[in-house]
């Protein structure tokens, strides 16, 4: 993979994203991590007018742009997730809208439906919005995890790919709408956190391989 190949599928998958209303046009945010450097959508750029050379590159060793564009004002919270989360590839800021009104409650939002056990995992936590405290909350709520509800300011959600990002802002999407409309109709059967540790390792053991097999 190279720079010109990850621009290319971050405004690919941009458009998919608010085609389907995961990302909005003025807040969304994507970033790839590719060798030592990270592309990113730059700051105060609409996710439709992105152009694969319109991109930004941060130096994820020094923290610091080096080629195209100001970066997204975020780039700091993506250089430190991938820092810490070896395996993450790929992050993009969802703001669909039960997953933004998630996160404008404040609520941790648990897992109703398998799928979100698996692919998100056991919960999905809330963490102070980057930047007032720094990057530590976001990276403690997202442990275990591969998505984070950032406090009145949507999602976050990460993984190997973008394919497998795209799909667990789906997913979140969909654990928050249930978790929200259950709450309304008086409460659902949350799946206890012993099942959901149980389901996300399982899913992560056979996906590991199936990954595997596939390369």
């Amino acid at each position: 993979m190279t720079i010109p190949s990850i621009s290319q599928e971050i405004c690919s998958r941009a458009q998919a994203l608010l085609s389907e209303g995961i990302a909005t046009d003025a807040t969304g945010c994507l970033s790839a991590r590719i060798g030592h450097h990270l592309v990113i959508t730059p700051e105060g750029k609409k996710l439709s007018e992105l152009t694969p050379d319109a991109l930004s590159v941060v130096d994820l060793t020094t923290c610091t742009p080096v080629e195209g564009p100001k970066p997204d004002s975020r780039f700091p919270l993506h250089v430190a997730l991938y820092k810490k989360r070896k395996k993450l590839s790929a992050l993009l800021h969802a703001d669909s809208l039960s997953i933004l009104t998630s996160s404008r409650a404040g609520i941790e939002v648990p897992p109703l439906l398998d799928d979100m056990a698996q692919i998100v995992g056991v919960s999905a936590k809330v963490a102070t919005t980057w930047p007032y405290r720094g990057t530590g909350p976001v990276i403690s709520a997202m442990k275990g995890r591969n998505a984070v509800l950032l406090k009145d300011a949507g999602g976050l959600c990460g993984a190997g790919s973008f394919e497998d990002a795209h799909a667990v802002a789906q997913v979140l999407e969909k654990g928050c709408k249930a978790f929200i409309e259950s709450t309304f109709l008086g409460g659902g059967v949350k799946i206890n956190r012993f099942e959901a540790l149980l389901m996300r390792t399982v899913y992560q053991l056979k996906y590991a391989k199936q990954d595997s097999k596939n390369r």
